[in-house]
């Protein structure tokens, strides 16, 4: 689902980026509810990048990885428990010439403009300025992937997250 954001364009980089886990996100500019098998999955949109929430069993997390609202960097990789499911994060961060950064950004479009299980968020101010959230079913939880693109800094974030109840899976 393709949405334009109606918030002033700000361009970030992936240094501006904190990750957490909890509830104190800024009010989404968009939403996308899924469900699956053991739970549900919501992809919210903000004006500094996204917050995810996703359930798996009676396991809830709350992802924000978002500019500026907390002192937590972006970091490469966390492992951990979560109540009765395992949680997994990835990101990397990958930089562009403008041109290949354009390629990327439209590919992307093309890619999950349609997609039903996929949110685009394009703020003004550039073309290639968007967002990409992507959530899909696993047999016990969820993995969702999303995708900042940065085009003043010639970056693109890419991050990979999966949630799992361990107790079903097992």
């Amino acid at each position: 689902m393709l949405t334009s954001l109606a918030v002033p364009f700000v361009d970030a980089r992936a240094s501006a980026l904190s990750w957490w886990l909890g509830d104190d996100a800024p009010t989404p500019l968009a939403t996308l509810a899924l469900a699956g098998p053991s739970g549900s999955l919501e992809l919210r949109l903000l004006g500094a990048s996204h917050h995810v929430v996703a359930t798996a069993g009676a396991t809830r997390c709350p992802e924000v990885v978002a500019c500026g609202s907390s002192d937590a960097p972006l970091p490469a990789s966390h492992d951990g428990a979560l109540g009765d499911a395992a949680y997994r994060f990835r990101s990397a961060t990958t930089s562009y010439d403008p041109v290949r950064l354009t390629r990327v950004a439209q590919g992307l479009r093309r890619r999950w403009t349609d997609a039903p299980d996929a949110l685009v968020g394009v703020f003004p101010g550039s073309p290639d300025a968007l967002t990409v959230l992507h959530g899909r079913p696993l047999a016990h939880g969820w993995s969702w992937s999303s995708w900042h693109v940065y085009p003043e800094a010639g970056e693109v974030v890419r991050t990979r997250s999966r949630l799992v109840d361990v107790r079903r899976a097992a």
